[in-house]
């Protein structure tokens, strides 16, 4: 990873940046180890999470603008959701996530959403050549989305969202250098739902697709976390006060050279490490009405990530009244990075 030439200055922000891929320790067999902006690949919802991070084709809330940007067109009423988080509270307890999106129909138009994540990358410690201190600063991640979404046809839907992303490493660069620790990039997300019924969805969404990110100079610029992700959910049982729901994701990650690797990502690897990237993410949700307007849902999934050594069970709990949601998860992982994480994220519609 380029990114970690000019990083003399803080090992810790190197390290920090380097595991940053997922949280895990063998970042040099991951793809996304090659990628800026990795905190882009941290997922907002505390529902998909109970899911074992399964959500492209089932995001039916202001979290569409982050996980397929073509489910905005089935959101008819306004919906504000928030998250926050500790992504690897076991490795850096001072590393934390937030996301807020709002969604707003236009009739006859789709709908719009903004979208904000904010990601602090924690406080480090900023060193000379001869290990001397010289202060602290802290890294983040910021990235500010604009989504739409609309139907084409009754059951086909495609979405877009635009995204300005910065990332704070390091205030300066080592030495000589005539770059910092920053760099500011855009990219784009692409989405496809289709729902032929009321209980089958298929949905697709290729994220984070731009041009390299730049901290010191272009030849040492770093790919963005471009990624591919394709699914389905489908209602098992539909009853009038209950619902079964099954749904999985398929993810694979493209990051590569270029504005290209998107194209390219698919062939840079062998055979056999290209389907060792490929991630599988698979949930059920049981959820329960208790009157007109409450409702509760029990969930749980699996989450298989080989390369990142990420394989564990997910568990979630749901809770809807009138016009507010409130959702937890937890990761039962045993790695060390990245066990025991907690995640809450509410929602309002209005």
């Amino acid at each position: 990873m380029r990114m970690c030439d000019f990083t003399k200055i803080s090992r810790a922000a190197l390290a920090l940046a380097c595991v940053f891929a997922f949280g895990v320790g063998h970042v040099d067999a991951t793809p996304e180890s090659r990628a800026a902006a990795n905190f882009l690949l941290y997922q907002p919802s505390a529902r998909s999470a109970g899911l074992g991070d399964a959500a492209v084709a089932i995001a039916d809330d202001a979290n569409a603008t982050f996980f397929n940007p073509a489910a905005l067109a089935d959101d008819q009423v306004r919906s504000l959701s928030t998250t926050f988080y500790k992504p690897v509270p076991s490795l850096a307890n001072d590393i934390f996530t937030s996301f807020g999106s709002y969604t707003q129909p236009m009739k006859g138009l789709g709908n719009f959403g903004i979208s904000l994540i904010y990601t602090s990358l924690g406080t480090q410690f900023r060193t000379g050549e001869q290990g001397e201190e010289l202060g602290e600063f802290t890294s983040f991640g910021i990235a500010l989305g604009v989504s739409y979404g609309a139907h084409i046809t009754r059951s086909i839907s495609l979405g877009i969202t635009t995204k300005l992303i910065h990332e704070n490493l390091a205030a300066q660069g080592a030495g000589d250098e005539a770059g910092s620790g920053t760099g500011t990039s855009f990219a784009g997300d692409l989405g496809f739902l289709w729902k032929p019924g009321n209980r089958f969805s298929l949905g697709w969404a290729l994220r984070n697709v731009g041009p390299n990110m730049t901290f010191i100079d272009a030849d040492q610029s770093d790919p963005l976390p471009v990624n591919f992700t394709i699914g389905f959910g489908y209602k098992i049982l539909r009853r009038e006060s209950y619902s079964l729901l099954f749904t999985t994701d398929v993810y694979k990650p493209l990051a590569d050279e270029g504005f290209g690797s998107f194209i390219s990502g698919w062939t840079d690897g062998s055979g056999d490490e290209e389907l060792k990237d490929i991630d599988y993410h698979v949930g059920i949700e049981w959820a329960y009405n208790l009157s007109d307007v409450s409702a509760f849902a029990l969930r749980g999934g699996y989450s298989y990530d080989q390369d990142g050594n990420r394989k564990t069970p997910t568990f979630g709990l749901g809770l809807k009244y009138d016009w507010a949601t409130f959702d937890i998860s937890y990761f039962a992982n045993s790695n060390a990075a990245v066990r025991n994480v907690f995640r809450f994220s509410g929602g309002f519609s209005f």
